[in-house]
């Protein structure tokens, strides 16, 4: 084979566009072999012919096509890049990436307002009336001691059951005080997103409804002492959820996190 008609490795990076060790990289994938490899001095060389098939691989590398798939838009031995069924592909990753995105950006808007939020709540001395939307929770009895590491296992068994049931962990987690008449109950949630298709829920998912709260800035966690923080609320026969968090900011403190108090208020509470 006369090596005047084919190029060398370097030639076709500077013609491509890509570097040297990429087009190494590509020959040791099996998806770009040299047309010639001197015996002698072991330099690779790559037909004209080769030139859009570099340009396929470069469009599948755009398109974030893993490039272990390559060999099903170009067969070497016939020497076609099936460029329809390449961009077809390429279309449908497109769509999901922006879908993707949409959906990051609405994650980022919700922490965005509760920072919002949690900065007026800051910045307050007393209670702030706060609307919360409707909120699906994964619960579990919190531990009676309360142990920082008995909470951590905790919460990674309610993240193993959201996950295996095809729930969307969420960033907001905390304590939950359940009130019904004489009756409290103390908990440990994980807020929960249920994606489409998603049709058996577990026994112990809370779908709090919609409305409105009081809260109020804790330095520590303080749940426990909510009938004395929230007495009017306590003397009130309705049925009531106390959660508590930390206190979204956007300077978070990993040392000591200030933390928020929220009372849900009756629905018939006139605004």
């Amino acid at each position: 084979m006369k090596k005047e008609n084919l190029l060398s490795i370097g030639a076709l990076s500077k013609q491509t566009g890509v570097h040297i060790k990429s087009l190494r990289y590509y020959d040791s994938l099996g998806i770009l072999r040299p047309s010639y490899i001197d015996p002698n001095s072991g330099y690779r060389y790559y037909s004209l012919q080769q030139i859009p098939v570099v340009d396929a691989i470069q469009l599948c590398v755009d398109l974030d096509i893993p490039l272990k798939h390559f060999t099903d838009y170009y067969v070497d031995s016939g020497s076609q890049i099936h460029y329809g069924k390449l961009i077809e592909h390429g279309t449908i990753l497109a769509k999901e990436k922006i879908q993707a995105i949409q959906e990051r950006l609405v994650k980022l808007e919700k922490m965005r307002s509760e920072i919002e939020r949690g900065e007026l709540i800051q910045r307050s001395d007393g209670m702030v009336r706060c609307s919360f939307p409707g909120m699906d929770l994964l619960l579990a009895p919190y531990p009676e001691n309360g142990a920082e590491m008995k909470v951590l296992a905790l919460f990674h068994s309610l993240v193993r059951t959201a996950e295996s049931i095809g729930l969307t962990i969420n960033y907001f987690s905390g304590r939950l005080l359940h009130c019904q008449g004489s009756q409290r109950e103390l908990l440990f949630y994980i807020g929960v997103d249920i994606p489409e298709g998603v049709q058996k829920l577990p026994g112990n998912l809370l779908r709090l409804p919609a409305g409105e709260y009081l809260c109020c800035k804790q330095a520590a966690p303080a749940i426990e002492n909510a009938e004395n923080i929230f007495p009017e609320q306590f003397a009130l026969d309705y049925e009531r959820y106390v959660i508590e968090s930390e206190l979204s900011l956007g300077d978070y403190d990993c040392a000591a996190p200030p933390f928020e108090l929220c009372c849900s208020l009756p629905n018939n509470l006139a605004p």
